[in-house]
């Protein structure tokens, strides 16, 4: 499970919903989550906009290598 799915979860957020604050296609959130595009080289308004969506920092949702 990558960090952004965990944190979702525990923010109680489907991906639907975080995909519409965001402003993102709910396929690139599936596709950040599932690792299939590795979210450390995502836009980085992207991985800001998820982190604030999510309260939490941009560190966390990023994943180590």
């Amino acid at each position: 499970m990558s960090n952004l799915q965990r944190i979702r979860k525990e923010k109680g957020l489907t991906q639907k919903q975080l995909a519409e604050i965001v402003g993102i296609p709910i396929q690139t959130l599936q596709k950040y989550e599932q690792k299939v595009k590795n979210i450390n080289n995502a836009n980085v308004c992207t991985v800001i906009n998820l982190a604030r969506a999510l309260g939490v920092d941009t560190r966390d949702i990023l994943e180590k290598e």
